[in-house]
């Protein structure tokens, strides 16, 4: 019986997982306009999880993106993401029939997106853990300014309402979890720029600036019982990332620099940093050797650096580098307060290849230098990525 229990729990991990992500990375970022009409049919799945010492569940995503111009009027574009209990739809009109001036509505919405998987030291608080359940509508203006750069420049505001339910996980005890509440958000986006996306693109520059303001309604704190943690019913964050794809002979540098700035966080609005994985979400990031979205940042400072160099021909064998360092206004997932800044250092190395039907894998492997485990220090992370373009 407890087999059963342990399997089925293990299961929801790779569910609740595999939607947290769900390529909102692809949705919104990481492209040469902030309205890509690029057409693109790409399959991905990602997966990371920590060996050795380490209490991480297993995470992992995989979705399918679906972008096409003119479809299905003209002047218009779709972008479809379907990740099995996730989906979104954007459809984007272009005003005279000119895409610099862009105005377009999505919807979205699916199971295990808000929920929280807290950690504190290194050790997973299972009776913290809750599932949250979300749906989302917005509107969207975008503006590119033609001719002002030679790089793209675009402005974007959005205007998105939500709906978040929460379920307890099979282990929360002792835990009162947020109630369901509605969320209004406006965010505003600037970009100079862009990254074309792919595990294996090769150029892009990018300087991307964002500021978003959230206001919940039927919020209430949450917490262990009887201390609840403290709660905001309004939330703004402000961030920047400044990054490029850097050909340098054989050699492509991969660089980064983020930073956000935030106020009236709480877990739940928190940006999320650790992992190997690439591009999970706008508000979490990449920090090898620590388990994915472990740390709760408040506010924080984060350079990823990524070498990658060709070993062989065949099958394009490619060797990476990965250097990490952040520095985070943390917040305590035990009590939900903020414990200070504090540094998190990680190095990693991974291999590309392509399968034989031209898909791009990589296997990486990080070791996080300050992550606590088992009362040492040093963490150890595996990931492996997956992508297929049509």
């Amino acid at each position: 019986m407890t087999g059963a229990v342990c399997g089925d729990t293990m299961n929801t991990a790779w569910i609740r997982l595999g939607c947290v992500a769900l390529l909102v990375a692809l949705v919104r970022g990481d492209t040469f306009a902030q309205v890509d009409v690029e057409p693109r049919t790409i399959l991905t799945a990602q997966s990371s999880t920590s060996v050795l010492h380490g209490e991480e569940w297993p995470g992992g995503f995989g979705a399918f993106w679906f972008n096409r111009n003119h479809l299905p009027w003209e002047h218009t574009a779709l972008r479809l993401v379907y990740a099995g209990i996730y989906a979104d739809a954007e459809l984007s009109y272009f005003a005279g029939g000119n895409p610099n001036t862009t105005l377009g509505l999505g919807i979205g919405g699916g199971a295990f997106l808000d929920g929280v998987d807290p950690y504190t030291s290194g050790e997973r608080l299972s009776h913290q853990q809750f599932y949250g359940d979300s749906v989302n509508a917005r509107v969207f203006v975008n503006q590119t300014i033609p001719g002002s750069s030679p790089l793209p420049i675009n402005i974007r505001a959005t205007y998105t309402v939500s709906g978040t339910s929460f379920r307890n996980a099979s282990d929360t005890l002792r835990f009162t979890r947020p109630h369901d509440f509605r969320t209004q958000q406006l965010m505003a986006e600037f970009r100079i720029g862009g990254i074309e996306p792919g595990l294996t693109s090769t150029r892009g520059v990018e300087l991307y600036l964002e500021a978003d303001t959230n206001e919940r309604t039927g919020f209430h704190p949450f917490g262990p019982n009887g201390v609840t943690f403290p709660a905001w019913t309004r939330s703004d964050r402000l961030s920047a990332s400044l990054g490029g794809r850097i050909p340098a002979g054989r050699t492509l540098i991969v660089v980064g620099v983020h930073g956000g700035l935030g106020r009236h966080i709480d877990e739940l609005s928190a940006w999320k940093l650790g992992g190997n994985m690439l591009g999970i979400d706008p508000f979490s990031y990449t920090l090898h050797g620590y388990y994915t979205r472990e740390l709760l940042a408040e506010s924080f400072v984060l350079a990823n650096l990524d070498f990658a160099f060709p070993i062989a021909s065949a099958h394009q064998l490619t060797g990476h580098l990965y250097g990490d360092y952040a520095t985070l206004r943390q917040l305590d997932a035990a009590t939900g307060e903020t414990i200070g800044w504090h540094r998190f250092p990680g190095i990693g190395a991974g291999v590309g290849f392509k399968t034989l039907w031209g898909a791009d894998c990589i296997i990486g492997y990080g070791y996080g230098i300050d992550a606590v485990r088992d009362g040492r220090r040093g963490g150890h992370e595996v990931g492996f990525a997956f992508e297929k373009s049509f």
